[in-house]
């Protein structure tokens, strides 16, 4: 759709820190897709949109007679947002040069006002030298344009989808000068503990000491689970359902819910990942990013855990505290991919996946199962029964387990074109866990966004318990409202992933869905949980992942400070501090008696 005409804007960018004033008195405004504007005294402006298609809302534009911004002399872009909508709402800020891009998102309350801030990863500063790792950086000297946007849609189009007041848009505070490290001195950049070894932070961890200190300090900090909840971190004092000794599903006063094996309502605030280590890289690969000898695995974390606890048998005493922390963090789930260790110690709610992609079915050439074979389902209950087979294994055990919720089968699948295929998979795949588990629940495939097909929808909703979704937004409180995401279904939704990270503690990404600092990773958390508790459909939301990714990357590169906690095991305090408000409520704001 061809943009609106450019309108003038008087905006000004104020910089601080002794620069000299950027004026955009003249600056250039372009309204995007759907976006509609309006401009008030004072050079605020008021986007309206009714679709989130195409990054719908406006960019900036250089003044006449410039092609770029410069950027280049602030740490920060900041804009304040106020929301004049009636519900849940979420933008982001984004900005460009001309071979890339980067953007922090915001969701809003009705009413509520905010300032988002976007980190400048100058080029200048952050960039590191070649074959090593580093902030993704832009040339903040050239920056083509800044733009509010709704990026990766899946709301549908309604009236007012998007309805808020842009104001104050300036750059702050002094660039991070001290970050800047010469490229003859950048190597090692890990250090002994897995941090980065040229930042400087209130936690950076410099001794086994202050390991051990630390968690003497935390162990003393920690709560008790919030009163409300009963011995799964179900609803206490909520209607009394039928006790059934597993879980499962029921829709309550227009709104479904988990039901504990006791018969309380459950609402499912998980972790994803909880283990004592994970994506360890190979240190052979590029032995001189290390402080310390490579290996063939860099177990960070373990080896942390280990000073932390003083013991090399360390990982029953850390679960212990691990499950404190989840109950003070107000966590009642412990998510998927997390250690089997764990799970079989059935002192919490789990989920996990049974099989994903098992070999030995008959696939198409796009990678989809072949479910119109006549062979699959059966091949698929053979696989399943398999994997609960091994003795000991955390399957065997979960299929009797109280405490397990159910089971995901596969994860972020790409489905084929054909609709035919949707139905018999996931047929299949739920008779086959009810062969060998006909008392748990069976949890879908964790699509890998809230954007899919009507008919694939449809066929989730047919055989699925709960449909799961993967799904990197700041807010899911209008998915279904009018949206094409979801249109028609009546089944519980499982918000199977989502997370907010930030530049901190020296990591390099901030990962899918990024955001100005700690305290907006907190309120952040509050907003799309709230945003899924008032909304009909979901059940649960699950945060990926328990540990910050390593600071080189796991196997795919993904290098993300998305953590509760980072590789010396450091809790990110604001962001338990919000999932504990969170889980102090919840059942109140879900409940509808807030």
């Amino acid at each position: 759709m061809k943009l609106t005409r450019s309108i003038v804007l008087s905006l000004a960018f104020a910089l601080s820190a002794g620069a000299d004033e950027l004026s955009l008195a003249n600056g250039r405004v372009e309204a995007v897709y759907s976006g509609r504007l309006t401009f008030e005294p004072g050079g605020s402006v008021v986007l309206k949109s009714s679709s989130a298609e195409y990054s719908s809302g406006f960019r900036l534009l250089p003044p006449a007679g410039r092609t770029t911004f410069d950027l280049s002399s602030a740490r920060y872009l900041a804009v304040d947002l106020e929301s004049l909508a009636d519900h849940q709402q979420r933008l982001c800020l984004q900005i460009k040069d001309a071979a890339g891009e980067t953007y922090v998102g915001a969701a809003l309350d009705p009413g509520e006002k905010t300032t988002v801030k976007l980190h400048l990863p100058h080029e200048h500063i952050y960039s590191s030298p070649s074959g090593a790792k580093g902030v993704r950086t832009l040339d903040t000297r050239n920056i083509t344009n800044i733009s509010f946007l709704v990026v990766w849609p899946y709301e549908g189009q309604f009236n007012g989808l998007v309805h808020c007041r842009v104001s104050n848009v300036r750059l702050a505070g002094e660039p991070d000068y001290a970050r800047k490290v010469p490229a003859s001195a950048y190597l090692p950049f890990v250090d002994r503990f897995g941090q980065y070894a040229h930042g400087n932070w209130r936690y950076k961890v410099s001794s086994a000491d202050e390991l051990r200190a630390d968690l003497v300090r935390e162990r003393s900090a920690l709560k008790s689970a919030p009163k409300s909840w009963d011995e799964y971190g179900g609803w206490a004092n909520g209607p009394q359902l039928e006790a059934t000794g597993s879980f499962r599903t029921e829709k309550v006063d227009g709104k479904w819910w988990l039901v504990t094996p006791s018969g309380h309502l459950f609402y499912s605030i998980g972790i994803n990942v909880v283990k004592t280590d994970s994506d360890a890289p190979n240190g052979f690969q590029h032995p001189d990013w290390y402080s310390v000898a490579p290996q063939s695995s860099m177990s960070f974390p373990t080896w942390n855990l280990r000073e932390k606890f003083a013991t090399n048998d360390f990982r029953r005493a850390y679960y212990d505290f691990v499950l404190q922390r989840l109950d003070s963090w107000g966590v009642n789930t412990i998510g998927n991919w997390s250690d089997g260790d764990l799970l079989k110690l059935g002192r919490k709610p789990y989920v996990m996946t049974l099989v994903a992609k098992p070999s030995g079915l008959p696939y198409l050439s796009g990678g989809f199962y072949d479910s119109l074979d006549e062979t699959f389902a059966a091949k698929m209950k053979d696989a399943v029964a398999s994997a609960v087979a091994v003795a000991g294994s955390a399957a065997s055990v979960a299929v009797g387990d109280p405490m397990c919720i159910g089971f995901f089968i596969d994860n972020e699948l790409t489905f084929p074109s054909d609709s035919a295929y949707f139905e018999p998979y996931f047929k299949a795949c739920k008779e086959a866990v009810a062969s060998v588990a006909p008392n748990k629940l069976y949890l879908g495939c964790r699509f890998k966004s809230l954007r899919n097909s009507d008919a694939l929808w449809q066929a989730a909703a047919k055989w699925c318990d709960v449909v799961s979704v993967n799904s990197y937004v700041s807010s899911v409180a209008v998915f279904t409202e009018g949206a094409y995401a979801a249109p028609k279904i009546d089944r519980p939704v499982l918000h199977s992933e989502f997370h907010f990270g930030t530049l901190h503690r020296g990591m390099f990404s901030g990962g899918l869905c990024p955001v100005s600092d700690q305290c907006a990773r907190g309120r952040s958390y509050r907003r799309v949980v709230e945003g899924a508790l008032r909304h009909p459909l979901f059940v649960g939301s699950h945060w990926f992942q328990y540990r910050d990714q390593p600071l080189v990357g796991r196997g795919d590169g993904e290098n993300y400070q998305i953590g509760f906690v980072d590789v010396c095991d450091t809790a990110y305090q604001r962001l338990a501090d919000a999932a504990r408000a969170v889980g102090e409520t919840m059942y109140e704001t879900r409940g509808g008696g807030e």
